[in-house]
């Protein structure tokens, strides 16, 4: 088998959603890669759900967004936002991804091409992960690599 048939692996895929637990697990990520060489992509998924607002907003000629929420846009600057506070301005080995779709499907599907994925617990209650589902829980049970789930320190503010 030459190098060239061998699939390329992203080494560590880190699903950031914004939550104090996702910083964590970014945080972790970031010294666990460091101490392997592994290169970093941290993926947000997002998707967008009309809402009554919205609908009103077309109604008087709106484009669909209202007060210019861009939820894609909101994705990059979150991602932004976490990997400075985490790397610092020169984070050149990181890999921003924000993409839109359902988080669990898409972090699946990421994992794939990856050695380790490393996420957040939001901790909802048991009953919310009932009703809504958990992205950890579906990525624990269907991922295609290693899970690692961080949980925000406690003693935040």
């Amino acid at each position: 088998m030459s190098k060239e048939d061998i699939p390329t692996k992203e080494s560590l895929i880190v699903a950031l959603d914004g939550s104090p637990s996702s910083l964590a697990a970014l945080k972790w990520a970031a010294n666990y890669a460091e101490r392997l060489s592994m290169h970093i992509n941290v993926v947000n998924a997002w998707q967008y759900h009309n809402t009554a607002m919205d609908f009103g907003a077309l109604a008087f000629g709106s484009a669909g967004y209202v007060s210019g929420d861009d939820p894609h846009e909101w994705s990059k600057q979150i991602l932004k936002e976490c990997v400075e506070e985490v790397f610092g301005s020169e984070h050149t080995d990181v890999q921003l991804t924000s993409i839109e779709g359902d988080p669990s499907e898409t972090l699946i599907s990421k994992s794939e091409k990856a050695e380790l994925l490393v996420m957040g617990s939001r901790g909802h209650s048991k009953l919310v992960d009932l009703i809504l589902g958990s992205v950890s829980q579906k990525c624990l049970a269907q991922a295609k690599c290693p899970v690692v789930i961080v949980h925000a320190p406690e003693n935040l503010p």
